[in-house]
């Protein structure tokens, strides 16, 4: 394959002090520190309430001390196609992060006629609940992590409860929190609802190979123990063609498509949907090469496998790249499955997990790596300083080209989504 040399930034010399100043000796391989700012702030990025309706933009954003280069965390929240309405993106995320110590990953996907303001909400209040009771967790031991967990989700759906301006009767969301313990290497995982996690690691005896393994499972009304507890609570499960849903045990609706959530009062109070998370751990290991936390725009088109092999060609200061990319590719596959009438809304986070393995350059090393070629020129504008170069591949075979598939041919690792049999004159839930 032909290769071209892209600039480096001189950012990565950082790390080494002398070698930053000139002619200086390597170093072991650290990671660098962040330039003009502390290296015990706080980093914070987010959605914003955004109530354009506009298809394919990416939602307003927020943020404190984030450079996507340097903390390797990359996102994408694009607003969908729904021809029911021209609702706003009704997704959310945010990443909280305090380095060296905790990090924590949300994404919030809302439904209902204001499941934008529902997954705004808990934006703002979920994380932070978390990461106080992780830190608290770690602090004593007498505080169980999971139980503090459950009680978080609880403050949350309290807190919707008492905002009736939010339509929290017939409106919720999803909610997917990944908190990161850099000091003791493990991830905690709570989720309600069907916005997964996914933890991308390096396939045994290989450098460069990936595989996706789902952290999560979707909360949905027709997995057996969900069931049961629905229909004890006095709620039903019917089919409508397309999905599942939580209905009255007489008459209609709500008609959820999840078992558990955030908000959706009347499917709570009546039927049985619970606010309850399911929470587990995972001891990182130096194969876990990233998560991922996405809204179920992404994972009804692509399976965990397929995301991490759209992801593994890039490095890790290319999070954003990498998180555009997989975002761009789930909404090309929705259009060409819907003759682009329809495209759910798209939310990624992606971080990185082993920083430090990113190798230190001192003026004497190169650092050769594999980048997609589309990638090439974001990358040169992005890196001006002649210190260093990378090589950047212009090799078709690393699938960056692919064809985008019809949808409802992905498999048995995904989800199969029939787009003939979408109704596309409702969105998660029907009225009562």
């Amino acid at each position: 394959s032909r290769l071209e040399r892209i600039p480096i930034a001189s950012w990565r010399l950082l790390g080494n002090p002398t070698a930053a100043q000139g002619m200086g000796a390597c170093t072991s391989s650290t990671v660098a520190s962040r330039p003009g700012s502390p290296s015990d702030s706080n980093i914070c990025v987010g959605s914003l309430l955004d109530m354009a309706t506009l298809p394919g933009i990416d939602k307003k954003l927020s943020q404190k001390n984030f450079d996507p280069k340097l903390d390797f965390i990359g996102h994408a929240c694009r607003k969908g196609r729904k021809p029911a309405g021209r609702q706003p993106n009704q997704d959310s995320w945010c990443v909280h992060r305090v380095p060296g110590k905790l990090s924590a990953y949300g994404v919030f996907d809302g439904h209902g006629e204001k499941g934008h303001l529902i997954s705004d909400h808990v934006r703002q209040t979920l994380t932070k609940e978390i990461l106080n009771s992780v830190k608290t967790g770690n602090e004593s031991s007498e505080v169980d992590t999971a139980t503090a967990l459950q009680e978080a989700y609880q403050q949350a759906q309290r807190g919707i409860m008492a905002k009736p301006h939010l339509g929290v009767q017939l409106s919720g969301t999803t909610a997917t929190v990944v908190v990161h313990d850099h000091m003791r290497g493990k991830l905690t995982i709570s989720h309600v609802g069907d916005s997964t996690a996914v933890l991308v690691k390096k396939k045994a005896g290989s450098d460069h190979e990936l595989e996706g393994l789902a952290l999560t499972r979707d909360h949905k009304p027709d997995l057996e123990d969900e069931k049961q507890r629905i229909e004890e609570a006095g709620g039903r499960v019917s089919f409508d063609g397309y999905c599942h849903r939580v209905c009255k045990k007489h008459g209609f609706g709500p008609g959820l498509n999840m078992s558990r959530s955030l908000g959706d009062v009347v499917a709570h109070r009546v039927c049985g949907v619970s606010a309850d998370p399911e929470v587990k751990e995972h001891q990182l290991s130096r194969e876990d090469h990233a998560l991922l936390v996405c809204s179920d725009g992404i994972w009804e088109v692509i399976t965990p496998q397929e995301a991490a092999d759209i992801i593994k060609d890039y490095g890790q200061w290319q999070a954003m790249a990498a998180a555009k990319h997989l975002a761009d590719e789930a909404r090309g596959r929705w259009l060409a499955g819907t003759n682009g009438e329809m495209t759910d809304d798209i939310t990624v986070v992606l971080a990185f997990l082993n920083p430090e393995q990113v190798p230190q350059l001192s003026c004497v090393e190169s650092w050769t790596t594999a980048v997609p070629s589309e990638a090439a020129s974001s990358v040169a504008a992005s890196y001006s300083s002649e210190a260093e170069s990378i090589f950047v591949s212009q090799d078709s075979s690393s699938g960056h080209d692919r064809s985008i598939p019809r949808a409802g041919t992905w498999g048995s690792e995904g989800r199969r989504l029939d787009f003939d049999d979408i109704p596309f004159e409702s969105d998660e839930q029907d009225t009562l």
